[in-house]
């Protein structure tokens, strides 16, 4: 599980059982000596907020019923990042938190991070020990007791991917643009926050990791929006919501306004997107059904994202493409196929656009969320789709709709429901 800095004690228990765990790790410390002077008050309460977002986190970590491990960041680059105002937990006494609570048996310090390259690695892990329980209610796990902050940062702005396909954040100055974006996604934010959404099943079975190691828990719905490649003009996608690091199949889970919820989405989009940029009309039917009768679509649609990101031609079958087409059908047939049947967009393949179509996508999906939480529907958004109480799924269909028409001056919109099982 990924340490999250943005947790924190909800209730008036958890906040006092936090307080006092500070205090005796104060103690701790104090008798130890390991300081020749007491923590001026300022440098205190850092300290107790350390303590709450590392508290908060191994309940969390201990709901899930299962054996896993907690990633805490110890890097340079993380726990000095920011300023106080930014970054209230990391620092030196973020570090100290946890070397006090394994002196006191409290957590085990498991494997220490290590470089796997230039710009990746590997985190530290820790995990909770049964001594914690005396403090923290941990049995049984009391995640509802726990809360998310916000994010104080809400506009991302990346470099390009590196060869482990990681991508740095980048300082960059505030502008009018900038500020706008900002406000947009905490308006999102404000609305999200205070919306009727639960996980069937987790009082009973208790919480689950998504992928890449996020919490399932309803709280985290905190958004953030990204742009990449160190330009405004690409990506913008959000980040960040609970729903997102879940399988498709277990968003039928999801309770929205106490109801199941529709999965409401745009069909089609990058290509349809594409022939908007080429000035060309959009065609009709499945634009990925290249043979006529739905043979191969998977594959079609995954070969044509590629050729619409790539820069340059395309030299190999993107990964998990080639077995969705026939054995006699080698990729340069496959793109031939393809820029035969969309002969208006197939000069932009190979022209790098996907990001710049991402970008269009992010801001149509932005409108939508503004649309609809004007309308006092809560949508969860899903890059090119939203989740919505199914007795709302009509309502998104409507406002998707005129979404994309109003912004591409198209009127094929291709919008379908569907309802997760």
């Amino acid at each position: 599980m990924m340490f999250d800095p943005q947790l924190r004690a909800k209730s008036a228990e958890l906040q006092a059982s936090v307080r006092r765990l500070a205090d005796i790790l104060l103690a701790h410390e104090a008798a130890r000596g390991t300081r020749k002077r007491a923590r001026k008050e300022a440098d205190a309460t850092k300290f107790y907020v350390a303590v709450e977002a590392l508290a908060c986190n191994l309940i969390l970590l201990k709901a899930t019923g299962s054996d896993p491990k907690l990633a805490v960041p110890r890097s340079h680059a993380v726990i000095w990042q920011g300023n106080a105002e930014t970054n209230s937990v990391f620092g030196q006494h973020f570090l100290d938190t946890i070397e006090l609570m394994a002196a006191m048996g409290l957590i085990a310090e498991g494997r220490r991070g290590y470089r796997i390259s230039a710009r990746s690695k590997m985190p530290s892990l820790i995990e909770p020990q049964e001594r914690l329980a005396e403090h923290l209610p941990l049995t049984p796990p009391g995640w509802r007791a726990v809360c998310q902050l916000d994010d104080r940062v809400v506009i991302i702005l990346k470099e390009g991917k590196d060869e482990d396909g990681n991508a740095a954040s980048i300082d960059y100055r505030e502008t009018a643009r900038s500020r706008k974006f900002a406000n947009q996604v905490r308006r999102i934010n404000a609305f999200l926050r205070d919306a009727d959404i639960e996980v069937a099943g987790q009082d009973d079975s208790g919480l689950s990791l998504g992928r890449n190691g996020q919490i399932i828990v309803p709280y985290r719905r905190s958004l953030r929006r990204i742009f990449n490649n160190g330009t405004w003009l690409h990506g913008g996608r959000l980040a960040g919501g609970f729903w997102m690091s879940m399988a498709r199949t277990e968003r039928q889970r999801i309770r929205i306004d106490g109801q199941r919820v529709a999965e409401v989405d745009y069909g089609q989009l990058f290509p349809r997107l594409a022939y908007v940029r080429a000035g060309a009309p959009q065609p009709e039917g499945d634009l990925y059904d290249v043979f006529g009768n739905g043979t191969g679509r998977d594959g079609c649609k995954k070969l044509m994202n590629a050729l619409l990101f790539s820069q340059g031609p395309l030299r190999n079958w993107p990964e998990d493409t080639n077995r969705h087409f026939p054995d006699s059908i080698n990729l340069r047939t496959a793109i031939e196929m393809l820029a035969a049947k969309h002969a208006p967009i197939a000069h932009l393949f190979g022209k790098g656009l996907g990001f710049q179509l991402m970008r269009i996508e992010s801001d149509m999906l932005i409108e939508v969320l503004t649309e609809l939480s004007a309308a006092g529907v809560t949508a969860l958004p899903l890059h090119d789709a939203v989740l919505v109480a199914k007795s709302h799924a009509g309502v998104a269909r409507e406002v998707m709709e005129a979404v994309f028409q109003h912004g591409t001056r198209s009127p094929c919109a291709i919008v379908s429901v569907k309802f997760p099982q």
